[in-house]
């Protein structure tokens, strides 16, 4: 089968620092039952198209072209993945309307919302992690209670009602900043709020006892929760989507804290004792082997089978 994968972002610049743009292809390229062709531009006339394929994939990056137009000729199957609603989120829509998708994949828990706005077909597809960097790491020390990185998302890019609690990872910061414990906190809308190398954010996650994770805007599951799960450290994340309920599950491989903060500080506190977190990490490390790139592109060949 013949892919032609159509995303200006992967293996660039940016997908350094945000590798779920290249987690999927890269595991796509290593199966022998498909050949992919990764393409970087726009193409308004498919028949302009050199490649003979058998379905075209609009990758995570394709909207960064800002080409919400028709594309001609354009009559093989598609499949497109959709992510950041809060950016040009009518205009996504429309694309796909006006150019036939057979199929929407998205992480943002709206699937419903976004059938029902354009009648197709319209499939969770999570984000994953790569294993060779997030592991559970032998000989690392959990010296320290709790990390976060992340933006604070307090800036202007995003429309009012994105998060369930406004300025959630600020309030965070505050209340673990007045607790008595070991705090790695990596956040700001002012610099680069993330560790630069993976190596150093995946062995900073190794050294903490627990992480914590918020959701992106409406409710996007991010990959850190999937790199958490994998690295022997127990997340600690806010009330978990219900669309997300059957791959993080409170008590079995993740602890949730109430949206108003209210538990946050006692499950912080009792899950700093090492024996308390040993059962829900086990099961964390378990659960994470279903949810790498690898799983991820076998779910999208799946997907890509229904509607050849």
């Amino acid at each position: 089968m013949n892919i032609l994968y159509l995303d200006p972002v992967v293996h660039t610049g940016t997908s350094m620092n945000y590798k779920y743009y290249d987690g999927v292809v890269d595991e796509l390229v290593k199966r022998d039952d498909c050949e992919v062709y990764h393409h970087r531009g726009i193409i308004e006339d498919f028949s302009k198209v050199n490649v003979d394929a058998d379905v075209v994939v609009f990758g995570l990056g394709w909207f960064n072209h800002k080409y919400f137009g028709e594309i001609k000729n354009l009559n093989v199957p598609t499949v497109c993945i959709l992510f950041k609603p809060q950016n040009e989120l009518s205009e996504k829509l429309s694309f796909c309307k006006n150019n036939n998708v057979s199929k929407i994949l998205t992480p943002v828990p709206l699937c419903k919302e976004f059938q029902k706005l354009t009648g197709i077909s319209t499939t969770l597809f999570p984000y994953g992690f790569c294993p060779e960097t997030f592991r559970n790491r032998e000989g690392v020390r959990k010296e320290i209670d709790i990390g976060f990185s992340g933006a604070l998302h307090e800036n202007k890019h995003y429309p009012p009602g994105a998060f369930p609690v406004e300025n959630i990872r600020t309030k965070i910061g505050d209340k673990l900043s007045s607790m008595d414990i070991s705090v790695y906190w990596n956040s700001s809308d002012d610099r680069p709020s993330r560790i630069p190398d993976y190596e150093d954010y995946a062995t900073k996650i190794n050294s903490s006892k627990m992480w914590v994770a918020t959701q992106a805007a409406y409710g996007d599951i991010t990959p850190r929760y999937y790199e958490v799960l994998a690295s022997g450290t127990l997340l600690i994340c806010q009330k978990i989507p219900e669309d997300y309920r059957e791959i993080f599950i409170p008590g079995e491989n993740c602890i949730e804290f109430e949206n108003d903060m209210s538990d946050l500080e006692e499950k912080i506190l009792r899950y700093r004792d090492d024996a308390t977190r040993k059962e829900i990490v086990d099961k964390a490390l378990l659960s994470s082997e279903k949810h790498t790139w690898k799983n991820r592109a076998e779910d999208l060949m799946k997907c890509i089978r229904g509607i050849v």
